[in-house]
């Protein structure tokens, strides 16, 4: 309850005290359509460094990142380093700005857009206040820790017309585009079933206190989560302090109350195709039933989300069941009422080097695939980089000052990370049930009708 609250506080406190004042400060520029878009990056870690800064400096007639921020010191200043560097290989001179605090980056009326690369807790407020400075965001998924965070999001998005790109880059990959336009245009008639597998975390981290770097803002870091008084430092808490390993997975990633885990992780990518597939996008399903164990905490281990996870979301009035389970093969699998289905995945293609392994076993399926060969067209040899024609995308959009045209838009990213939300929601409420836990939902309204959950999503 007292993350709840502080969470509620802190998100209240900030739109009082800190991010309204944004609204009349005059903080973004008009926008040229002969202009470079001029990009802040807020976090400078894992995704930033090995994906969507790479994928953003590609773009150099389109774009030029001027400024990094970060609440730890020596990640600002190596994101700095990296950045330049890149830029000068390119023939480049270009001189990026460092800071600690995030507000301070926003006064900036020449920064026209920021790309957020933080952890899952700090999404609200920090989105928030980008798009309340008046800047443009390419938001990293899940899109919000919380279903009431994302309706904010969401809903400032719409009320500052602010372009928005969420980071469920998938969307941006032809076979789960073809798929889900096969999967829409009746290929395999009514769905009766869609099949997700998303991996597993592992146990891990330590709980043994340790100094707090002198580099690293750690309260601040925190957040709307309980305060360093009762939430001791170690770096298995945040990230890695050698710069060797930033691309490594950070271990807040599946540590509640800073990430949920898989449900959230790769669910904010797979769930989203599902939902995508199921003509959900500003919609949801009925219910979610299902069951699931939890890492082991013995010894001085820390991480603590979710292993094993088994669960059903009904969709239609019960004429589609969502089967999220870590049995499947990771990927998506859209089952027609007379059998024929249509498949999709990644295939053994990592975001970063330290994600969990994909191998591709024998007998399982390729990137795309159907269960008879005549249900999939020829697939046309496309840009296999989704990352890149994902930037792109949100790149266009900035330019074009239009929310509309980006492949994966607020509102669709809040409703799927809130089907994401009430996996994890139905997993919590379910502890020590060996039947599990359900949950009702109601989309339009966004409730459960029960009061646990309810108090979950705030």
């Amino acid at each position: 309850m007292m993350l709840d609250t502080n969470r509620r506080t802190f998100l209240r406190n900030s739109f009082a005290a800190g991010a309204l004042p944004l609204l009349f400060n005059g903080c973004a520029r008009s926008f040229l359509a002969n202009d470079r878009i001029n990009v802040g990056v807020i976090g400078y870690g894992r995704i930033a460094h090995t994906m969507d800064v790479p994928g953003v400096q590609q773009f150099t007639d389109r774009c030029v990142i001027t400024a990094v921020c970060d609440l730890d010191s020596k990640r600002a200043a190596y994101g700095k380093k990296c950045i330049e560097e890149r830029y000068a290989k390119l023939g480049i001179c270009q001189t990026v700005k460092t800071y600690g605090n995030y507000h301070e980056m926003l006064l900036d009326p020449s920064i026209d857009a920021v790309m957020l690369c933080i952890p899952d807790h700090q999404h609200a407020l920090v989105a928030t206040d980008c798009m309340l400075a008046g800047k443009h965001i390419f938001l990293q998924k899940p899109f919000a820790q919380t279903i009431q965070e994302g309706r904010i999001i969401a809903n400032v998005a719409k009320l500052k017309n602010r372009v928005v790109q969420v980071g469920s880059w998938q969307r941006s990959r032809p076979q789960f585009r073809k798929v889900v336009q096969l999967v829409r245009n009746g290929r395999i008639g009514r769905v009766a079933r869609v099949e997700v597998g998303i991996g597993l975390d592992k146990s891990g981290g330590c709980r043994t206190a340790e100094p707090v770097p002198a580099n690293l803002n750690y309260d601040m870091w925190l957040g709307p989560t309980p305060g360093p008084d009762v939430t001791p430092y170690n770096w298995t808490r945040v990230h890695n302090q050698d710069l060797a390993h930033i691309g490594d997975r950070p271990g807040w990633i599946q540590l509640a109350p800073y990430g949920w885990g898989m449900i959230t992780n790769w669910g904010a990518h797979h769930i989203d195709i599902m939902q995508w597939g199921l003509g959900k996008d500003f919609s949801g399903p009925d219910s979610v039933q299902g069951t699931c164990e939890w890492m082991d905490l013995s010894g001085d281990k820390l991480w603590n989300v979710h292993t094993h996870y088994d669960l059903h979301y009904s969709y239609n009035g019960g004429k589609t069941d969502g089967h999220v389970c870590d049995k499947y093969q990771n990927g998506v699998k859209f089952i027609g009422e007379k059998g024929d289905w249509l498949f999709c995945t990644r295939g053994a293609a990592k975001v970063t080097a330290s994600d969990p392994d994909v191998p591709m076993k024998p007998g399982q399926l390729p990137p795309m695939a159907a269960s008879r060969n005549a249900l999939l067209p020829t697939l046309k040899k496309v840009s296999d980089n989704a990352m890149n024609d994902h930037v792109a995308n949100w790149l266009e959009a900035v330019v074009a000052e239009d929310p509309v045209l980006t492949t994966t838009k607020a509102e669709v990213g809040h409703r799927s990370t809130s089907v994401c939300s009430l996996g994890q929601m139905c997993m919590e409420l379910g502890r020590g049930r060996k039947e599990g836990f359900k949950l009702a939902w109601d989309p339009k309204t966004e409730k459960t009708g029960n009061s646990k959950a309810d108090a979950m999503m705030k």
